[in-house]
């Protein structure tokens, strides 16, 4: 942590939730699982009682229950989650519930707030801190130098994803355009889309920073809705790619949300798009241009480093945390 007005100390959930790729490993987890949970509990709790912390801190807690979250309120801790996902109620009927149960909900979507009583039944308090780039992972310096596809992307497989892929691989047919896309998921649905276009499979770290500027234009797609339950709710305006594109000094078209509009200049620093059609145009119009593509890139490089850093993020955290404590310090 590189915040200094903070002590901080950790509790590492994935070394008590595994997530293995093995098939065969994740049928031992299942086995497993409520095993796995009462010893993070333990080790929450023992962590807990030893420091006495003015706030116990989430992020997601996907496998927490609203007991458990119940049980650190009564030894005088104040928990809060920063949760980073388009929906709370997208998990599970246990995560849901326990989602409620915080006392403070750190949301990294827009909507949120505004929603969290009406559209998702929570009567406890929810603020907004947007995501952001981690400086030692994703920023970069300089352009790239030495691209290899005309279009990129990396992310995790979804069908409103795998729609906009495969309907702009008709419209781009026979124009000789390179692409290489990254992310779990895609190779199960590799017949829908050219066969000269190249899958790396899943990218983490500095690989999927070098994949992404290996790509003369990254592409920022996002869920703009979901049906939950048959439910429509609102899905993304902006993801961490949002943010950590810029950070690398890349060239990105970005889906047009309301929230996106707010960070970027779509004119001067990130272009966007509705419809497979305009993201086909937009990407025939800049390939060519590449001092034009190096001028928008410098652009919104400028407009996010250092202002869209977790390190700005984490003050904005503290900031919200400290708001929430100065009007409930006699609540515990």
């Amino acid at each position: 942590m590189r915040y200094s007005k903070v002590e901080l100390d950790e509790v590492a959930e994935e070394a008590f939730a595994p997530r293995p790729r093995a098939r065969w490993l994740r049928a031992v987890n299942r086995i497993l699982h409520l095993a796995y949970r009462q010893e993070l509990y333990r080790q929450i709790l023992i962590r807990a009682e030893a420091l006495k912390p003015d706030v116990v801190m989430m992020y997601k807690g996907f496998p927490i229950e609203a007991s458990f979250v119940c049980q650190l309120q009564k030894m005088g801790c104040h928990v809060v989650n920063v949760y980073p996902d388009f929906s709370p109620h997208a998990h599970g009927a246990v995560h849901k519930k326990a989602i409620g149960a915080y006392d403070l909900v750190i949301s990294t979507k827009s909507f949120h707030p505004e929603l969290w009583r009406s559209v998702y039944g929570y009567n406890n308090s929810c603020v907004f801190v947007p995501q952001g780039y981690d400086p030692a992972i994703h920023l970069v310096r300089d352009l790239p130098t030495a691209p290899r596809f005309d279009v990129v992307l990396v992310a995790t497989w979804r069908p409103e994803y795998g729609g906009l892929m495969k309907a702009l691989g008709k419209l781009l047919a026979g124009r000789g355009i390179s692409v290489g896309i990254g992310g779990n998921g895609w190779m199960a649905h590799r017949e829908d889309f050219p066969s000269d276009w190249v899958f790396a499979g899943e990218l983490q770290g500095r690989a999927y920073i070098e994949w992404l500027r290996g790509g003369r234009i990254c592409l920022a797609p996002v869920t703009r809705e979901v049906v939950i339950n048959g439910t429509r709710q609102p899905g993304d305006e902006d993801t961490t790619r949002t943010y950590e594109l810029a950070a690398a000094h890349c060239f990105f078209i970005h889906h047009r949300t309301g929230y996106a509009r707010i960070l970027y200049d779509e004119s001067a620093e990130v272009p966007m798009f509705d419809t497979p059609e305009e993201l086909a145009e937009e990407i025939l119009y800049f390939l060519p241009r590449i001092d034009e593509r190096n001028r928008i890139a410098l652009a919104a490089h400028r407009r996010a480093v250092p202002a869209y850093s977790l390190d700005r993020r984490a003050e904005e955290v503290v900031s919200a945390i400290e708001v929430f404590l100065e009007h409930n310090s006699g609540n515990k």
